[in-house]
């Protein structure tokens, strides 16, 4: 009687272990990439359209800050991928203004999604800025007030890069 009591009680304590184990788990895997952040940049996505609506619209047709060459290097350089947030949080949005910005929280949801980003996609740091970024940053401050107009502009462009790059490691 006790032996089967015994039996039980140690079936039971495994079973809740595993179910723990399972559930820490996958609230680490909803946390990070892919289907946790995945909704989380298509909420981006709304927000950003928000955003692009309030502001001038781009009459600058000759000049792209995210080019085919950059999508590349996004999706295979995880210091490329930082160093591109870092520059939409602090040149950009380190400069942006606009009341909706605060109303729809785009900045601070993009906050998060960086800092996710960053504790998922582990990464040696580096200071060491590449060329890429630095060209985009001189084409950017080369166009004056209207860079900041243009980089929100193009922030669908970026989102879908976060995206395809998140669904290619699923």
């Amino acid at each position: 009687m006790w032996g089967n009591c015994i039996l039980k009680s140690g079936l039971l304590f495994v079973t809740l272990s595993l179910a723990v184990a399972k559930h820490k788990q996958s609230s680490f895997a909803k946390s990070c990439y892919p289907r946790g952040t995945l909704s989380q940049v298509d909420m981006l996505y709304v927000k950003a359209a928000w955003l692009k609506a309030t502001i001038p619209e781009d009459h600058i047709k000759n000049i792209r800050l995210l080019k085919k060459k950059s999508k590349k290097l996004f999706m295979k350089n995880c210091r490329f991928q930082e160093q591109l947030l870092s520059f939409f949080m602090e040149d950009v949005f380190g400069q942006l203004q606009l009341q909706v910005c605060k109303e729809i929280h785009f900045v601070e949801e993009f906050h998060s999604l960086r800092q996710k980003w960053s504790r998922c996609i582990s990464c040696a740091s580096s200071a060491r800025e590449m060329k890429s970024i630095t060209r985009l940053k001189r084409t950017f401050y080369g166009i004056g007030s209207r860079g900041i107009y243009k980089a929100i502009r193009e922030l669908d462009i970026l989102l879908s890069w976060i995206k395809q790059f998140l669904e290619s490691i699923k």
